[in-house]
């Protein structure tokens, strides 16, 4: 009895997984990126945002992150590049803000070249110094070649500013994104 179930599970364990491929991945990493403060003059419209090219960060670790990923798929670029992750982290160097809620009552985190933007994901009640990113599963085809090595491509965050803001702040970002790299 003991075999018989244990040759079924094995069995069972083969066909699950020769039934599910696992699809190749280039490579995945975190790229964090340092965005310039929004201030409380930059309210607009009751909406804050602040954005930066993904390149501009010492060491170009986006660039790198690309780097990568071309060299694991044997020099050919990345057929594909998705987000799996985003956090954004209020910075040390934030002034007059204790917490992201302080200044914002909603985010969006987005993507965007000069033609595109993609929103990848939002928060929807920010708190503390920290908000983990629920992701909206963007399709970043329209991205794809800024992605690869323009150097037009850029993360952004932006949202409606808190009922009341304090009178002075300086809230400074900082945007972890979790790529991956596919071959197609």
């Amino acid at each position: 009895m003991i075999m018989r179930n244990l040759t079924f599970f094995v069995v069972a364990g083969l066909a699950f997984a020769s039934g599910c491929p696992e699809e190749p991945i280039a490579h995945s990493g975190t790229v964090s990126v340092k965005l310039g403060g929004m201030k409380e003059g930059d309210v607009k419209n009751n909406e804050l945002s602040s954005d930066k090219s993904l390149h501009t960060e010492p060491g170009d670790p986006y660039g790198e992150f690309v780097g990568e990923a071309t060299a694991t798929l044997g020099g050919a670029p990345p057929g594909r590049i998705e987000v799996l992750s985003a956090v954004v982290r209020k910075h040390s160097d934030s002034t007059g803000v204790n917490g992201l809620e302080d200044v914002l009552e909603s985010l969006e985190v987005y993507l965007s070249n000069n033609l595109t933007t993609i929103v990848i994901g939002d928060v929807s009640a920010p708190s503390g110094s920290s908000a983990e990113v629920t992701l909206i599963g963007a399709d970043l085809e329209a991205l794809h070649e800024s992605m690869l090595g323009g150097d037009g491509i850029r993360v952004g965050v932006r949202g409606p500013a808190a009922a009341s803001t304090p009178e002075k702040f300086d809230l400074r970002l900082t945007v972890d994104i979790t790529f991956e790299a596919y071959a197609e």
